[in-house]
């Protein structure tokens, strides 16, 4: 119970600046609790012994002093919280005690005088090799102070010592090595226990974190890694030292990866990067296994000081980020398509006012003539001429609106397909005679190719004979006069290609790719506008896509245009995605072209 009150009573006098380090609370418990015994003891039993002895003399005084100078080191460390200037009073004071001794027992003969050699091993229980270095020139001083009392003849005479005697005080001597070195040894061991729990407990959290922990030396080798290398990297921790987390980031990120640990270890703020890893898990043996991508973001600070002892100079803290990356990469793409949306309606209310607002004009104009009371100098022929006008400007408005409504069926799903036996032959022929007089109107040749054996496919008869109609409208449309169109089908295995190609003005390079987008107009070699909504292709594109077909376009400026339909022979049940374009651009040459065509995009 004593013993545990002295206890108590040691920790409250330690200093509040070391309470929150465990270490550092424990040296000063036992600093002050070993300086309480001792002096506290010695001034405790002081007035007793000088009740029995009488006046002290100067070896009492000394005594008196040293115990003391113990008790005014523990004031010292508890009002201060420094324990080297309160152990070097200590040191002191041991040094004063082991001198006052051997004064009484001989002087510089007296074999007490060893137990200097005791000051510097003491101070290794309380402090690192600085708290020795002191210690020890402490016990030299003293050493020195001994001497020159010894030559002041201060000491007492020399004491014969019997043959008994001396292997007692060398008996004394060993015990307190050995009790020295035991103290030694036991907190030697207790701190390596406290370290190794320590280091457990370390391990335990940063293997159950869940981010992936590393450490870095100064060439950015990895020294340490935590258990979640086997989620974010597909290996064992021991896999990831060295090269082995380099070797699993994506080869494109490698740089990034290597600034952000050079700039952490020359720098004083943490460093954030996000970058990809490529590995093959380790789970399914023996099947085929394919290399997993994860992104992951990593905050990574340099390591100084102590914790840098073992070669560290950066900690890395690795976060799974693939699902945050998902989600912005899903925002990023709806917002694009919201902003393609917002275009889209743009165009779509520009080209469809346009194409609305001629017609009607043409319309309401003539129709407010031919109703007007005054009407009489219109003669029979005018009245007929402004009555096909509205005939015809009425249809061009019917075309516009089928063609909306068409586009609005195929890209909501809604439209589909009757199939049904197609003689081709016929149906081509049927085509080409109606955009005969179109093309004669326009000073261009229309002509037809028909391959031998034609067999009779399945598909929808309105659907099919739309999209002839259409790529033979666009073809006249954007051929000047004198040139030609030619509209062939034949036979090629299992499928149907079907083409139309013509003279005219082509289109740019830089225009191939967006061909077949809604409202979309390529730019031809010419100045001049050419009517349109720009949706007949776009119509074509999904027909032909319910058809299970394939569309090839390819063409160059001034050269002309060649857009190939290729179609199954059997036919194929209606598909929801419009038919994929394949574009190419042909040789920029005058004349006939017969190169092979240059293929720019698939």
């Amino acid at each position: 119970m004593a013993m545990t009150a002295l206890r108590t009573q040691a920790a409250a006098l330690v200093h509040a600046s070391v309470q929150s380090d465990p270490a550092k609370r424990r040296r000063h418990e036992r600093f002050v609790l070993s300086r309480l015994l001792v002096g506290g003891g010695m001034l405790g039993l002081a007035p007793a012994y000088l009740a029995w002895r009488g006046a002290p003399g100067a070896f009492e005084a000394a005594m008196i002093v040293a115990a003391a100078l113990a008790v005014l080191s523990v004031a010292l460390v508890s009002r201060t919280g420094r324990l080297d200037r309160a152990h070097a009073l200590s040191s002191a004071a041991l040094s004063l005690f082991i001198v006052a001794l051997a004064g009484a027992t001989g002087g510089l003969s007296s074999p007490l005088l060893l137990w200097l050699a005791v000051v510097p091993v003491e101070a290794a229980f309380f402090g690192s090799r600085g708290f020795m270095l002191r210690a020890g020139w402490i016990a030299v001083g003293a050493l020195f102070a001994a001497i020159g009392l010894q030559w002041l003849g201060l000491f007492s005479e020399t004491m014969v010592w019997t043959g008994e005697a001396m292997p007692l005080l060398a008996m004394s001597a060993l015990a307190q090595a050995l009790v020295v070195t035991a103290v030694l040894l036991r907190r030697r061991h207790a701190e390596e226990r406290e370290q190794r729990v320590s280091d457990a407990r370390s391990q335990l959290l940063l293997d159950h974190v869940g981010d992936l922990v590393t450490w870095h030396d100064a060439n950015g080798a990895v020294v340490f890694a935590n258990a979640a290398a086997r989620a974010l990297a597909g290996a064992d921790p021991r896999e990831l030292l060295g090269r082995g987390l380099f070797e699993r980031v994506h080869i494109a990120d490698r740089p990034l990866f290597l600034k952000a640990l050079s700039d952490a270890a020359h720098g004083g703020e943490g460093v954030t990067a996000c970058f990809r890893t490529l590995f093959v898990p380790r789970e399914g043996a023996g099947e085929a296994r394919l290399p997993v991508s994860l992104w992951l973001e990593m905050q990574a600070c340099r390591v100084a000081g102590a914790a840098a002892a073992d070669g560290a100079a950066v900690v890395c803290v690795m976060r799974d980020v693939t699902e945050r990356r998902a989600a912005e990469e899903t925002r990023e793409r709806g917002h694009a398509e919201a902003l393609r949306a917002n275009d889209i309606k743009g165009q779509f209310l520009a080209t469809v006012s346009h194409e609305l607002r001629t017609p009607l004009n043409a319309i309401i104009g003539f129709s407010e003539m031919l109703s007007a009371e005054d009407n009489g100098w219109l003669d029979a022929q005018k009245r007929l001429e402004y009555a096909r006008i509205i005939h015809a400007s009425g249809h061009h408005l019917l075309d516009v609106v089928n063609t909306l409504l068409d586009i609005s069926k195929i890209e909501s799903g809604a439209m589909t397909i009757e199939r049904e036996p197609l003689d081709l032959a016929a149906m081509v022929q049927d085509c080409c005679a109606l955009m005969a007089l179109r093309a004669e109107a326009s000073g261009i040749a229309l002509e037809r190719v028909t391959g031998p054996a034609l067999p009779a496919m399945e598909g929808d008869r309105r659907a099919l004979k739309q999209v002839v109609l259409n790529l033979l409208s666009n073809a006249i449309k954007f051929t000047p006069a004198g040139g030609r169109v030619t509209l062939a089908v034949v036979r090629d295995g299992d499928t149907i290609d079907l083409s139309v190609s013509d003279t005219g003005i082509g289109i740019a390079a830089a225009d191939l790719p967006r061909l077949g987008d809604p409202f979309f107009q390529a730019k031809g070699a010419y100045d001049r506008s050419h009517e349109g909504t720009g949706l007949g292709l776009s119509v074509v594109r999904g027909l032909v896509g319910l058809h299970g077909g394939r569309l090839t376009v390819e063409s160059a400026p001034d050269i002309g245009t060649r857009v190939s339909v290729r179609l199954p022979v059997g036919g194929i049940e209606g598909v929801e995605q419009p038919a994929k374009i394949v574009t190419f651009a042909r040789a920029p040459r005058r004349g006939i072209d017969t190169k092979e065509p240059l293929r720019l995009t698939a």
